[in-house]
């Protein structure tokens, strides 16, 4: 069995895979454009991935395939990243339709499972280079560590780690995968969004443990 990967244009493709048959080379599967296949590469690295599973005090006990472990609502660790800018504004965005937990809901962090092999700290980075187009490295330094926290509902079931992140202005470059829209909204127009569009219940429950105690703490490292 062998791909073909014939090229049309800047954002089309054909993608013909073929299989031999009674000595005769068969196309049996063709995505028309270079989006699709790029769906269905994500779901399929998705599908492999490990994530760690923890203990209900939080202590690593294995990994488990990513289907499984949302599949099974295993308790295992997220990162989950409030973005604002030098305005002072917060990251609002909208999940992709095609994602396995909370599809097409709006969202008020930045958020990914973690993997087998990371830290709290790795995921997050990870997470803003992937959904938002930072750098690793620079995600990296200038994330702070809000608080860690126990979350349950029914599509969730998590040890989560919650972090503020300054974005430094120029334009998002969105994983259309991920989001289909993100923009930065002041407080008053996140909280008259909270009243009329579907949040996701884990984004919403950072937030109000945010506004208890972490923004006094952001402020606080923001002032020094």
């Amino acid at each position: 069995m062998h791909k073909v990967f014939l090229r049309c244009n800047q954002s089309l493709y054909n993608v013909c895979t073929y299989e031999r048959h009674n000595d005769r080379e068969i196309p049996f599967h063709t995505y028309s454009s270079w989006h699709h296949f790029k769906q269905d590469k994500l779901r399929a690295i998705k599908a492999q991935e490990y994530c760690v599973i923890v203990d209900e005090q939080n202590r690593v006990v294995g990994a488990e395939p990513r289907d499984v472990t949302v599949r099974n609502r295993l308790l295992g660790r997220g990162s989950y990243v409030l973005v604002t800018n030098y305005n002072g504004e917060l990251l609002v965005s909208k999940r992709s339709a095609s994602k396995d937990v909370y599809p097409g809901d709006w969202d008020v962090v930045i958020a990914g499972v973690v993997r087998a092999g990371e830290e709290y700290e790795d995921t997050a980075a990870r997470e803003l280079s992937e959904e938002i187009g930072m750098s690793e490295t620079a995600a990296r330094a200038g994330l702070q560590r809000l608080f860690v926290f126990a979350y349950q509902d029914a599509s969730c079931h998590v040890w989560g780690c919650a972090f503020a992140f300054s974005h430094s202005g120029g334009q998002l470059c969105l994983q259309e995968e991920e989001v289909e829209w993100a923009g930065f909204r002041s407080w008053d127009e996140v909280q008259q969004m909270l009243g009329e569009e579907l949040f996701t219940p884990v984004g919403r429950h950072i937030l109000e443990l945010y506004r208890q105690r972490g923004s006094e703490a952001v402020t606080k490292q923001l002032e020094m």
